[in-house]
C-alpha cells in the first residue's frame, strides 16, 4: 500500500492519489542459483508483481519516476528528459482518475 510520496527526500503522506502523479510498474522477477551447474535452461517460471509509486504534487512537477531492471527505481528530473530522451516505463503510466 502507498503510504507516501517516493521521492525519499520528500516523504509527504498520500492523503489523495488525485494529488500527485501514480506509477504503475510490472515487476518481472526470475531466481537462478548461481552456483546450480545442474540446473536446467532457465526452466522457472518468472513471478511477475504489480508496483505502485506515487509523486505528490510538488515533486510530480520537476521528476518523473523510471524502473530501470538491474538498478531498480529511479527519481529522474523532468528537464532531463528532452523530446529525443522519452521517459521510460514498464507500464503505462496512471494519470489523474
Amino acid at each position: 500500500m502507498l503510504s507516501q510520496c517516493a521521492n525519499s527526500s520528500c516523504g509527504r503522506p498520500v492523503t489523495s492519489l488525485s494529488d500527485g502523479r501514480l506509477y504503475q510498474f510490472e515487476i518481472v522477477s526470475i531466481s537462478i542459483s548461481a552456483n546450480d551447474d545442474t540446473a536446467a535452461n532457465l526452466d522457472e517460471t518468472p513471478h511477475k508483481e504489480t508496483a505502485h509509486f506515487w509523486l505528490c504534487a510538488t515533486c510530480a512537477k520537476t521528476m518523473t519516476l523510471e524502473l530501470e531492471p538491474l538498478t531498480g527505481l529511479r527519481l529522474t528530473p523532468l528537464e532531463a528528459v528532452g523530446p529525443e530522451t522519452p521517459v521510460r516505463l514498464s507500464a503505462p503510466e496512471l494519470h489523474d482518475c
